[in-house]
């Protein structure tokens, strides 16, 4: 950790008045990332709060494909509404895929590879790398770097999915 990027903080908090301190106390051991804070973490908006966004550039790090996972899930999510399950998955479900996905730096799909898939539901293949591609171009990274990602498809028989990443359970 340099100085001057603690000399940023410190100048951050003190002019947030310090509503900060306690979101920035991780900082020198861990990672940087806006997605580790957590909406539970983020201060109420006190007089003289600094918009989050504002600050982003300073203390984002690159995002793991973890974080990334979710990011796309909500993405796809987002351009789907209308074909995700609502609610928690029954205990039965008509197909379960794993897919690895490769992404360009610009977000489009290079590659699709298949870890599990629903063998006994070709159909459901074909919907989910259909879902796949119609949602490219994905969000691009902060540095514009290329990102592979697992996602797991948790597919009903009314036609309707989950994402792993974004479940709300299953019964």
């Amino acid at each position: 950790m340099s100085s001057p990027f603690i000399k940023l903080i410190s100048t951050l908090v003190l002019l947030a008045g310090g509503s900060l301190c306690a979101t920035f106390s991780w900082a020198i051991d861990g990672d940087l990332t806006v997605a580790s804070l957590g909406a539970s973490q983020v201060p109420t908006r006190p007089q003289g709060y600094i918009n989050q966004e504002t600050l982003t550039p300073y203390i984002q790090s690159p995002i793991s494909p973890e974080q990334y996972r979710v990011r796309a899930a909500q993405h796809i999510y987002k351009l789907n509404t209308d074909k995700v399950f609502s609610g928690r998955m029954p205990p039965l479900l008509k197909a379960i895929g794993v897919v690895e996905i490769q992404l360009s730096g610009t977000g489009e799909i290079k590659n699709l590879k298949w870890s599990r898939a629903p063998l006994h539901a070709p159909e459901v293949m074909k919907e989910i790398e259909t879902t796949l591609r119609a949602a490219a171009p994905y969000p691009v990274t902060q540095k514009g770097e290329s990102v592979v990602f697992t996602e797991t498809w948790l597919w009903h028989k009314s036609g309707r999915f989950q994402l792993l990443s974004l479940t709300e359970g299953q019964d």
